[in-house]
């Protein structure tokens, strides 16, 4: 190699010649401004020499610095090494074809949290030795989700939760016009083995100014991003008083003042007439005495008062908040052609599903009767990129047809009904609620449904593979029938399955109810043990989204029979009322609690029909984010 010379002055003025250093030549240089990568993703990070050049016996060393130094990657043209440290295998690599160029930058790939800090570029000959430093700031995002917990004190809890975020992120409620909730909110954030936060934010929303959309927000002050997630909360999810039950108590209230002037009017006509027969201490005593018989048996119609009271609100808002809670994951659900036994025929809008024999002629393939919906739900802990959501809710009139089944099936068993294998329905792989006569099935239903005094003609279904159950709930009493547990180890799909066609009361139609509001606008079937004015089983009217999905609410079955559309069935007869009311009214029931004279007779009864009366409906309400 040339050598390059310069002059020298010694301590005695004499000029002489010496060999200049090649590190007054090179320079190193790394970035001014830390480099910001992403977890699970690659980053480079720079070194340049300049002016570029390649020299003989050249070795590149990166390290991380701290407490110590880590070897980080290594490479020397003695030995041809290029091999990275120990806790980098696989996860380093230089540029050698561009050492020429003067790069010698390290790609870092796969990002760890572990990987922040700062690292030292060095690069060496047996002359001379350059080094530089370069920053490595790390960060992670994840997506955000908002849970409903139910009645909180006087209003409804929300959860926010997310996990995998670095560094330590901030956290926001933001009510109606942008309202900061932060005040009344409770954060929690923790860290896990990886060094990744998460965060799990609890706020209480009650009814009044906080109506309308919820947000919870988490920023990254690094990437200088944001994750939200929304929810709508309209004025029906939160506890309300009935106009009717209002009602009641007035009238009971009036009644109890009537009963109270009538018992002292007569009280203090007794007490004049005793005190012209007895003496003053004795009239005085028998005052006192009735006075403590007269509350004795006030303070006994009061608690009578607070227990039918306490089992009124209890019972019905907690079975309606259940309701209403699993139909705001309501999801439109249609049937495949592809997957359903040949003897069954469906609509052409995938929602009426019925038996018709006479498509096949006399041949009459085996099989089970099912059909399969085209849409699929699958945990998110196996999503494994696929599509699908992980809840979901339909609704299915059954109407008055004696047999029919209804739920969900694994991938596998649905592949079964593709090829025509499936015989009858596996215990294994599927889920369902079903009718056979006048019993249904599993038992503990037909035990719900008959204590209930209500025949379903609507059932709602909703599957929650996060909570790994599936629910049945009768939509006309808004109550739930049945609840079971899934598996979410494979791809579950909706299924219906109708009655043969053979007989009076088979082979009528199933159909999946279109999706709607929460004021329920479809119109429900009333079945044959329905009581009349029940408002257990709310009248629903067709509200479809648009144009075509009215279209398709009319159009009858490809069989070219008519099928009964949503909701039209026959009215109950009296005879039927009275054989079906299984359980005492309201007013029964309070009458049994009553003392024997302050019972009101008749009167109860019609109190009990006023409380009965359905609900007022309201407008359907359009909102791009999920009401609950």
């Amino acid at each position: 190699m040339a050598m390059r010379w310069r002059l020298c002055v010694c301590s005695l003025g004499i000029l002489l010649l010496a060999p200049c250093s090649l590190s007054e030549k090179f320079s190193l240089a790394g970035s001014p401004h830390p480099v910001v990568g992403v977890v699970g993703r690659d980053v480079v990070l720079p070194c340049q020499l300049s002016p570029p050049a390649r020299l003989p016996s050249m070795e590149v060393l990166w390290r991380k610095t701290g407490s110590g130094f880590i070897p980080v990657h290594k490479y020397s043209d003695e030995g041809s090494q290029d091999l990275p440290g120990e806790g980098y295998q696989t996860r380093t690599e230089l540029f050698p074809q561009e050492f020429s160029s003067g790069n010698v930058s390290l790609k870092l790939k796969r990002l760890q949290v572990a990987d922040d800090g700062k690292y030292q570029c060095l690069v060496r000959n047996p002359e001379w030795t350059q080094e530089a430093t370069i920053e490595l700031r790390v960060a992670a995002v994840a997506p955000v989700f908002i849970d409903v917990l139910g009645p909180r004190d006087q209003g409804i809890g929300l959860a926010c939760r997310t996990a995998g975020w670095f560094p330590k992120p901030k956290l926001q409620w933001v009510g109606k016009n942008w309202q900061n909730l932060a005040m009344e909110s409770v954060t929690d954030m923790t860290q896990d083995r990886e060094n990744l936060y998460s965060v799990v934010s609890h706020v209480t929303v009650t009814e009044g100014e906080e109506n309308g959309d919820i947000s919870c927000i988490v920023w990254n002050g690094l990437l200088e991003t944001e994750q939200r997630s929304a929810i709508h909360l309209s004025g029906d999810i939160f506890p309300q008083v009935s106009p009717w039950l209002a009602a009641f108590w007035i009238l009971f209230t009036l009644v109890l003042i009537a009963a109270g002037a009538c018992a002292y009017l007569g009280y203090t006509a007794k007490r004049k007439a005793s005190q012209k027969k007895r003496s003053k201490e004795g009239a005085l005593l028998l005052l006192e005495t009735e006075k403590k018989t007269w509350e004795a048996e006030r303070d006994e119609l009061h608690k009578t008062i607070e227990n039918v009271r306490n089992a009124l609100e209890s019972d019905k808002a907690v079975r309606e908040l259940d309701f209403r809670r699993a139909r705001s994951y309501m999801v439109p659900i249609t049937l495949d052609p592809d997957f359903k036994h040949p003897e069954l025929t469906i609509s052409k809008d995938g929602r009426i599903i019925q038996h018709d024999p006479a498509s096949l002629g006399l041949a009459t393939p085996p099989g089970a009767l099912v059909a399969v919906g085209r849409e699929g739900f699958v945990a998110r802990k196996v999503h494994d990129g696929e599509g699908g959501a992980c809840r979901g809710y339909w609704e299915v009139e059954v109407g008055d047809s004696l047999y029919w089944e209804l739920g969900v099936l694994s991938k596998t068993v649905r592949g079964r009904v593709r090829q025509e294998r499936l015989e009858r329905l596996p215990e294994g792989g599927c889920s369902a609620l079903g009718r056979s006569g006048e019993r249904y099935h599993p038992s503990e239903a037909n035990t719900v449904i008959h204590n209930l005094g209500v025949t379903p003609t609507v059932v709602g279904v909703y599957l929650d593979l996060e909570g790994e159950s599936l629910s049945f709930y009768s939509v006309n009493s808004m109550a739930l029938i049945l609840k079971i547990p899934v598996e979410g180890s494979e791809r579950l799909f909706p299924f219906l399955s109708p009655g043969l066609a053979v007989g009076k009361d088979q082979g009528k139609p199933l159909s999946i109810c279109p999706r709607s509001d929460w004021d329920f606008p479809q119109k429900l079937g009333v079945s044959g043990s329905v009581r009349q004015g029940d408002s257990r089983a709310p009248a629903q009217t067709s509200a479809p989204n648009d144009g075509k999905e009215a279209e398709n609410n009319t159009e009858p079955p490809v069989t070219g029979k008519t099928a009964p559309s949503p909701g039209q069935h026959p009215a109950p007869e009296d005879k039927d009322v009275k054989k079906n009311r299984a359980r005492p009214s309201v007013g029964e029931y309070f009458q049994k609690l009553l003392p024997t004279t302050w019972r009101m007779g008749d009167k109860t009864e019609q109190v009990h029909q006023q409380l009965e009366t359905p609900p007022r409906q309201k407008g359907k309400k359009n909102s791009q984010t999920p009401q609950v």
